[in-house]
């Protein structure tokens, strides 16, 4: 049976989930900050695709059986860790760098949109929080005797939900509005980022132990 109210539920949840600072809308505010705005949607995108991915394995109920295997969870746990590793370590030296270096960088990875896209892509699915986000939302927004339709319906409410929630951060920190602000603060803020993925790494590695 579809209850409108669980759905609306589950999608509020997802909702919070996703405006909350994590690593994929903090990468998305980096790049966006650092390289503009085209960069910063590419990112975006691959954000969104890593979490169409999950969302649509969790409907399949394909994630579930990954999950509950013990060695691809320890394995992507170590994937996601050395990935934040590498993430921390970009932001921190593009917030160490001078600004005649930043906009040096900026123009040449202008055109780069496709690897920008897979790092957003490569965020998402390494990521072993973001299925679990997924198994939440399920469980909140769908019954036991949902139809099937319902799950993917609630997958797609969700990206939609995520597409304007990631855009919105890539288009607010990429804006010429915001740039006074944002050129005094782009150091402090790549240290952030760095500090923030170092410590969910950390947390990845601590829980294979």
């Amino acid at each position: 049976m579809f209850e409108f109210s669980s759905f609306a539920a589950a999608l509020g949840v997802y909702v919070i989930g996703t405006a909350t600072p994590g690593p994929g809308n903090l990468a998305i505010a980096n790049t966006s900050l650092n390289y503009g705005r085209t960069p910063g949607l590419a990112l975006a995108a691959g954000v969104i695709s890593g979490s169409l991915c999950w969302g649509a394995m969790t409907a399949a109920g394909v994630s579930a059986l990954l999950m509950s295997n013990t060695q691809v969870l320890v394995w992507l746990k170590v994937f996601g860790a050395c990935y934040l590793f590498f993430l921390a370590w970009k932001s921190i030296r593009g917030a160490l760098a001078n600004n005649a270096t930043m906009v040096a960088r900026a123009s040449e990875r202008q055109s780069r949109t496709l690897g920008f896209y897979l790092q957003g892509l490569g965020i998402h699915l390494t990521n072993p929080k973001a299925a679990l986000t997924w198994f939440t939302v399920t469980t909140v927004g769908l019954s036991a005797n949902a139809p099937v339709w319902t799950s993917f319906v609630l997958v797609a409410g969700c990206a939609l939900l995520g597409l304007l929630i990631f855009c919105s951060y890539a288009l607010a920190f990429s804006a010429h509005s915001a740039e006074p602000f944002f050129a005094r603060t782009r150091k402090s803020f790549g240290l952030i980022c760095g500090a923030f993925y170092a410590i969910v790494a950390l947390g990845f590695l601590r829980s294979l132990f």
